[in-house]
């Protein structure tokens, strides 16, 4: 059986990159460049003002209050023709272009005004409240990096440079289908030894905090058409999440029906806890991943195995490295022998990130779930983790 580690290798080596498509910047963050952003203009492209006030020379208020003549206005956007001498100044507002014999904004609040004069209050020095032609960056200036993941400050450069559309890698198209006689999707009826479904909406949730809009294929049973005809379907997509079905049981048959579809299997089993069953497989560029049909073992598969897989799709430049550091906040117990994810509650003191474990009766206890933010990684071979120990984690709260 294979570890945690052999089986992300795996993954991502059989993983592919979507093809990069062109995309409004509105709709961008998140994606993954794929080209280098270089400015084809200086920010700002023009001397401008940083305050309303007025422009003027700061060696006509080297002493104060000094007398002023106002020869005209500036608005955002406009264009000053006349030439400001000496002893004149100009009311400017903010964003505007500075006048060519100006070399300094006074804010208004150091002003006072009476008919065409205006006097000013304050010294000015040169330079003073004023953003200068391409101090920000230069034409040909590299702002943005290939790889780089957009974020919403990144959209500001992208529209103040102009762009409407950027190059970045696709979003995977994913499917996810739920197997089970026994499950009955949320709102209808609960019939007698039913369940509801809780690892398609787990699943979607999942995919939609990762900007991912995931195609449904409903819930099949446990039998052998039913399972081929929906996963038939889903091949269609960059990737396929099948809950459930992936076990020892006899009514386990995901694993065959994939083989059937021409679904090659990379691995089927890894040592850990919970979703040791997990199977993953490749269909052409398609990936596909058949999970445990527990709760806990569905989210633990999306944090570890299936985010990463699909970061690699999206073009990020380093997948499956999610796991922070922390500190062990009390111990924890696990049978020895098998990489264990355990549930656990973060809290923060003295600026370090301190765990402890969720009580919980197994994977399929959705309310310990619930109480978590955190998966622990505990090693294989240990059965205690000492309270105050380095521990590895990665979360699903906003820390």
């Amino acid at each position: 059986m294979i570890t945690y580690e052999q089986a992300l290798e795996k993954i991502l080596k059989n993983t592919h990159k979507m093809p990069k498509e062109k995309i409004l910047i509105e709709g961008s963050v998140g994606r993954i460049l794929e080209e280098d952003i270089v400015s084809c203009i200086e920010m700002p492209p023009f001397n401008r003002s940083a305050m309303d006030g007025y422009a003027l020379n700061h060696l006509d208020v080297k002493k104060v209050p000094a007398r002023l003549k106002c020869i005209g206005l500036i608005q955002a956007g406009g264009i000053f023709t006349k030439k400001l001498k000496r002893g004149e100044c100009v009311k400017i507002m903010t964003g505007a272009s500075l006048p060519n014999d100006a070399d300094c904004v006074v804010m208004v609040e150091f002003t006072r005004t009476s008919a065409e004069d205006v006097e000013i209050l304050k010294i000015a020095q040169k330079g003073e409240n004023i953003f200068f032609q391409g101090e920000d960056f230069g034409r040909g200036q590299k702002v943005l990096e290939k790889g780089t993941r957009i974020s919403v400050s990144h959209v500001a450069i992208l529209a103040a440079l102009g762009r409407k559309y950027v190059k970045a890698a696709g979003k995977p198209r994913v499917a996810v289908l739920s197997t089970g006689s026994e499950i009955v999707q949320p709102g209808n009826k609960l019939g007698r030894n039913k369940i509801y479904n809780s690892n398609g909406p787990i699943l979607r949730s999942l995919l939609e905090s990762d900007g991912i809009r995931a195609v449904s294929l409903g819930i099949a049973k446990d039998d052998p058409g039913e399972l081929k005809k929906a996963m038939k379907k889903g091949l269609d997509a960059d990737m396929v999440l099948i809950s459930g079905g992936v076990s020892m049981g006899d009514y386990d048959l995901v694993p065959d029906v994939l083989m059937e579809l021409g679904v090659k299997k990379i691995f089927h089993k890894v040592n850990i806890k919970p979703g040791k069953p997990i199977f993953f497989g490749v269909k052409k560029k398609t990936v596909i991943f058949g999970i445990p049909g527990n709760p806990v073992s569905n989210f633990a598969a999306y944090l570890v195995f299936i985010r990463p897989a699909i970061q690699k799709m999206m073009g990020l430049r380093d997948p499956g490295h999610g796991f922070r550091d922390g500190i062990a906040g009390t111990e924890f117990h696990k049978k020895a022998g098998r990489l264990y994810f355990a549930l656990a509650k973060i809290s923060i003191e003295e600026g370090r990130y301190y765990l402890r474990p969720v009580p919980g009766h197994g994977s399929a206890d959705t309310l310990s779930l619930s109480r978590a933010d955190s998966l622990v990684m505990l090693d294989a071979a240990a059965a205690v983790v000492k309270n105050r120990s380095r521990i590895k984690f990665i979360t699903w709260k906003t820390i």
